[in-house]
């Protein structure tokens, strides 16, 4: 090696070491201080119902509606919204959705969405009540 390449590794050596052991200090004195987070308690099932109660009867009435401006883009929204409330209460409940309601929800069939509600219902879940009751 020629010794400017040298001389600028022994300079650059031992300060890149002190700024590591500087670095893994904070790092430690952080992880320390914020605790590995606790996954959140799961969603009472009534709050689970309610919630896609209520996104039904706003998929319905943003369906019905022909005064919308961007009509399309609140629908694929709205649905994708519905499917993944869905999708989240088929694990909770061990229901089996399909397999491609997961990554592609404002693209979910509506027969899709029908068997997702059809596997809730059985499991004592009806989706299409009316949000008063």
């Amino acid at each position: 090696m020629n010794p400017p390449f040298e001389f600028a590794l022994a300079i650059a050596l031992p300060i890149a070491a002190v700024y590591a052991v500087v670095g893994g200090g904070r790092l430690l004195r952080w992880m320390s201080e914020h605790p590995a987070a606790r996954p959140a308690p799961p969603v009472p099932l009534h709050q689970v119902r309610a919630n896609l109660v209520r996104l039904r009867a706003d998929l319905e009435a943003t369906e019905n509606r022909t005064d919308l401006v961007a009509k399309n883009t609140r629908l694929r929204a709205v649905r994708a919204a519905y499917v993944d409330a869905l999708y989240d209460a088929c694990l909770r409940l061990e229901a089996s959705p399909p397999p491609d309601a997961a990554g592609r929800q404002a693209s979910v069939r509506r027969s899709d969405i029908y068997r997702l509600e059809s596997a809730l219902r059985e499991r004592g879940i009806d989706v299409r009540e009316t949000a008063a009751s």
